[in-house]
């Protein structure tokens, strides 16, 4: 095999995802290449605090962070010194101050620094017995969220060159193609400097796809010559003929020690490599279900293992299958209850294509799955409170909770469900316990001369683990950082919202009439007994309803009443008594936008149509109605009204109106309805009291220029008296002397 043969056959197997493209061995296993140590406790204590602390710098990055976008891009030296007072770090501070970004890339950087440090390498261990201490120590590291590897052998430098081989791909319908898969492997190991290592991928995927269930002994058998026939492509190694008897294919002879190991390990990101890999390590196949562009689908593996154990099943499997996402979502929700709720024939039919891919019911039910036009013109919703909330859409079509998490627990594993219920009764089970794991890693190992690795989960535990290592192998364990207790979470949650009643107190607007003082204990704000309002009659699926609203001085919503007729006395009983309670709470300070954001779109009878409301045509019920008709008038909340009205307050609409309507002055909150004008100051309202003082402001500064006028032009008089009248109202007329009187009028020559 010449240089060229090698690379158009390795080019050839990448392209068909049998081999990987090369990459170091430590991409592929983050313990190769570490240092082996004695299995001591004060060895596993140091690992448990190297991986505590790694936890808790990350944590402080991003608390860190946290604080950094607070303060905004541009914040006050006044912000700054309060966050360092709150125990942002100086240092930060002055970091962020000298980069050009800013505070805002400061962040972003330390936001990227705790996302992307990568976690302390695995703790590497020699065996030893696993005595109480030790067992105790170890279950500490793995709670800390620590991976320890203990192996008997040291593994290759984490540099050194590497490759993964799908074995399930080199099984096709006739068999195994041990052909393809030796020629594939003594290839990768001639373009490998030095030989470098194979690690071997889709081993119980390989074995599913020969017909054989995983914990058989036929299973293990056909496990070991697979890992046998591997290693002879690889290294070049003798192919026993035992092996390839079990495999139907043929013995073969060493053909020569190429240096190049064959590795089995529990690869953990193995699709970033092998993306169609169906398997990792020993780890027994977990799902037989693979998802397309359209619909679900059988896994390879698993269509060629119910082919040869039971080929009359596949096509019923794979119909099953694909009508899983429907089937799911009229047996979990009910397709009529949908309809009967708005949900179009085109709306079902993409739930159902989203949750036969797989999506979950929240994703399936999402805005990026129905999309905009049936959100708002089908089921009458705002698309944006919806992006990725699928629960949130259902409950506000009146699915309760109880109906939503019913529905998420059918439609969960559906399609897997069928799938692994067919492989079953086909002889091919799914999973398997500690015991057959190990027995088939013990196999695989005798035939590759060691080199393998268990991963051991929380499934099996310290005892598979020491099972395992009795056996000669290695192991892999990988700790989960545990959460919080519940009486931690629930001492946060208290703490959490204690915090956050004290900065709504630090930070929220005195209610009308209150004083500084009253925070703390807050004062009732009593209405004025003269008091402006609206009346709005409307009618809500045939129910005539009537709004009353009553506005403080500055025309902010005090109170409501809720008016129905025709109805029965309870029900009316209840609805004035929950307006008193709205209106009492406004009165306490409740914003109005919290009720708006509880109510609007409650669901429940009467609803339906709404006839004599200008802004609004349809309600899900009648506080949907009356909420949304509030924040509309008083909040400025158009985008829960459904006609786009530009009005004048007097019902002008845009299409007839001439002019742009004034703001709304606090003059006009005076007197008339902020509601009713909905925040805007009708063009022919004229404030009378403002008008008044104007125009006296205008005479009173007539009356003035006047006098200054009358001032300017005024003669200046003489001293003498005149002798006609004997008033001294004497003024000089020309520059001879000629005099005249300003009150008689006489004139004459002045005396020198």
């Amino acid at each position: 095999m010449d240089a060229t043969q090698v690379a158009e056959i390795v080019r050839a197997a990448e392209s068909e995802g049998l081999l990987s493209v090369e990459t170091d061995l430590g991409d592929i296993f983050r313990a190769c290449g570490g240092r082996r140590r004695p299995l001591t406790p004060e060895a596993l204590k140091a690992t448990t605090a190297a991986v505590s602390a790694a936890a808790l710098v990350g944590v402080s990055q991003l608390a860190t962070a946290e604080m950094l976008e607070r303060l905004g891009d541009t914040p006050r030296n006044a912000d700054i010194a309060e966050a360092l007072a709150a125990g942002l770090p100086q240092d930060i501070v002055e970091e962020a101050l000298r980069q050009p970004g800013g505070f805002s890339r400061t962040a972003d950087a330390l936001r990227a620094a705790a996302v992307n440090t990568p976690p302390p390498m695995p703790g590497m261990f020699e065996p030893a017995p696993l005595d109480p201490v030790i067992e105790s120590l170890l279950v500490d590291a793995l709670i800390e969220g620590a991976e320890i590897v203990i192996s008997g052998a040291e593994l290759p430098s984490a540099a050194s060159p590497a490759r993964i081989v799908d074995l399930a791909l080199a099984i096709g319908p006739e068999g195994v193609e041990a052909d393809l898969l030796c020629d594939t492997l003594e290839a990768a190991a001639r373009s490998m400097p030095n030989g470098g290592s194979i690690v071997l991928g889709g081993l119980a995927a390989a074995v599913m796809a020969l017909g054989h269930d995983y914990a058989s002994p036929e299973g293990v058998s056909v496990a070991a010559a697979l890992c046998a026939l591997a290693r002879s492509g690889a290294s070049g190694t003798a192919f026993p003929a035992g092996h390839a008897k079990t495999l139907d294919t043929d013995s073969r002879k060493a053909s020569g020690k190429r240096a190049c190991d064959v590795l089995l390990l529990p690869v953990g990101d193995l699709g970033v490599l092998l993306p169609e890999c169906e398997s990792a390590g020993t780890a027994p196949m977990t799902s037989v279900l693979a998802f397309g562009d359209e619909e679900p689908t059988l896994s390879r593996a698993a269509r060629l293992g119910i082919a040869r154990r039971a080929p009359e099943r596949l096509p019923e499997a794979l119909e099953r299958i694909a009508e899983s996402g429907t089937f799911g979502l009229d047996r979990a929700i009910g397709l009529d209850r949908l309809r009967d709720r708005g949900f179009s024939d085109e709306a079902l039919d993409r739930v159902s294509r989203a949750l036969g891919e797989g999506l979950p019911l929240n994703a399936a039910f999402s805005r990026w799955v129905l999309g905009d036009e049936i959100i708002s013109d089908d089921l009458r919703l705002p698309p944006e409170s919806f992006d990725s909330d699928g629960r949130g859409l259902l409950s506000a079509m009146g699915f309760s909770r109880s109906d939503i998490q019913s529905a998420e627990a059918a439609l969960d594993g559906e399609g897997e469900d069928i799938a692994s219920l067919i492989a079953s009764d086909c002889g091919l089970q799914l999973g398997a316990g500690p015991e057959a794991e190990i027995a088939l890693a013990s196999a695989c190992a005798k035939a590759l001369g060691g080199n393998v690795i268990i991963s051991v989960g929380a499934h099996g535990g310290l005892d598979m683990a020491e099972a395992a290592l009795e056996a000669g192998l290695g192991v892999q364990l990988v700790g989960h950082r545990t959460p919080v207790g519940d009486d931690i979470r629930a001492r946060m949650d208290h703490i959490v919202a204690l915090a956050e009643e004290i900065a709504d107190e630090a930070d929220a607007p005195l209610a009308p009439g209150s004083h500084a003082g009253d925070r703390k204990s807050v004062a009732r704000s009593r209405l004025p007994d003269r008091r402006k309002g609206y009346i709005q009659k409307a009618t809500v699926g045939g129910h005539k309803v009537y709004l009353h609203t009553g506005e403080f001085e500055d025309g902010s919503l005090g109170e409501i009443f809720i008016d129905m007729h025709k109805e029965g006395a309870a029900f009316r009983s209840l609805m004035n008594n929950f307006a008193i309670a709205i209106s009492m709470g406004l009165q306490y300070g409740v914003p109005l936008e919290e009720y708006v954001d509880a109510f609007v779109f409650t669901r429940f009878e009467p609803a339906g149509a709404v006839t004599g409301n200008d802004r609004i045509t349809r309600a899900t019920s009648i506080l949907d109605y009356i909420f949304r008709e509030l924040a509309v008038s008083y909040l400025g909340r158009d985008d829960l009204a459904e006609v786009d009205v530009t009005h004048d307050g007097l019902g002008r609409g845009e299409a007839d109106g001439t002019r742009e309507p004034a703001p709304f002055t606090e003059e006009a909150a005076q007197i008339i309805s902020r509601g009713f004008s909905r925040g805007q100051l009708p063009d022919n309202i004229v404030i009378l009291d403002k008008r008044r003082a104007e125009k006296v402001a205008e005479e009173e500064a007539e009356a003035v220029a006047e006098a200054e006028e009358a001032a300017l032009e005024a003669p200046e008089y003489l001293s003498d008296a005149c002798p006609v009248c004997g008033s001294y109202t004497l003024f000089e007329i020309s520059e001879e002397g000629d005099i005249e009187c300003d009150t008689c009028g006489d004139e004459g020559r002045r005396l020198n």
